[in-house]
């Protein structure tokens, strides 16, 4: 009796100290994830770009996502969805791109700021969104890296309408920089998710970078469309016909598949279908990043990407 009542004890005593342990470990995790915080960071030609980075508690092996609200919308409309993407173990960043949401000033020569007035942006400014802003959100991502925060090798980037097209520019020229013998510069970005990606917009286009081998051939892509907006179904669904269609003749197992497309029954285009919880955007990103780019995380590990000159 004795025996059994001893055994009983230490029965009781080991499953009250591994429950206890499971809800430490369990309030561990989630105090480790980060409280969104506010960044800026400025352009080489004197733009101030505000985001808000919604950090991992993944470390190194977290995936890097830059999510970016369409034409004449702000990234605090990107704010519930990077919440409901960061608890899934994503490190995000939401971006205003130049001329949108609070990124309005150009810090000039002497320090005199002036103000970008987004109606007086032309085909020849877009530009300016691959090769100055998103360049610049990229330095700061990089930074993570180098904390150990990230892993900046399986860089995503999430655009809407207009921002779709320059995800696709920044990809086609963050895969051209020149490799060096001991230093890497590019070839970061393994992801795009692109939500009712234009055929054109204003003159922007991505009609040079569809071209690029990486993104005819290698580069893994979701798109999302609303068959609601004939339009923009029909311009995103090009897009994905015109790249699905070189990838296929070297896909003979469905699982080897890197081109996705989401139809969405609805009208909703753009930030709106993003964000939208009857869509279910979260759960085509969640796949694209945490099972698809995620069987391809072993071909690029963590690697401390500080040069010489930081």
């Amino acid at each position: 009796m004795r025996l059994q009542l001893f055994s009983l004890i230490v029965a009781l005593c080991a499953f009250s100290t591994l429950d206890l342990s499971t809800v430490q470990a369990q309030t561990a995790a989630r105090k480790e994830i980060p409280p969104p915080d506010t960044m800026t960071v400025t352009t080489k030609d004197g733009v101030i770009i505000h985001g808000t980075y919604f950090g991992s508690n993944l470390g190194k092996k977290a995936i890097p996502v830059i999510m970016l609200p369409g034409w004449e919308r702000s990234q605090k409309d990107l704010t519930g969805l990077a919440l409901a993407m960061q608890k899934e173990g994503l490190a995000v960043v939401t971006v205003d791109l130049r001329g949108h949401g609070a990124s309005k000033s150009i810090q000039g020569p002497g320090g005199q700021i002036t103000e970008i007035d987004l109606d007086r942006i032309r085909s020849n400014d877009f530009d300016t969104f691959v090769t100055q802003d998103l360049e610049a959100v990229k330095g700061f991502l990089m930074q993570e890296n180098n904390k150990g925060n990230l892993n900046i090798e399986m860089l995503t980037i999430i655009g809407c309408d207009f921002s779709a097209t320059a995800a696709l520019n920044f990809a086609a020229q963050d895969w051209s920089w020149p490799i060096l013998p001991s230093i890497k510069q590019g070839q970061d970005v393994k992801g795009l998710v692109l939500i009712s990606p234009p055929k054109t917009f204003k003159g922007f286009n991505a009609n040079r970078a569809l071209q690029t081998p990486v993104l005819k051939n290698e580069l893994s892509l979701m798109i999302i469309a609303g068959e609601g907006d004939r339009t923009s179904f029909s311009d995103a669904k090009r897009i994905f016909s015109t790249i699905d269609k070189i990838r296929q003749k070297n896909v003979t197992d469905p699982k080897d598949r890197t081109v996705f497309f989401a139809a969405k029954p609805t009208a909703l285009e753009g930030t709106d279908l993003l964000v939208d919880p009857r869509t279910n955007c979260l759960k085509d990103i969640l796949f694209f990043t945490k099972v698809h780019l995620a069987e391809l995380q072993a071909n690029d590990p963590w690697t401390d990407r500080t040069t010489p000159l930081q």
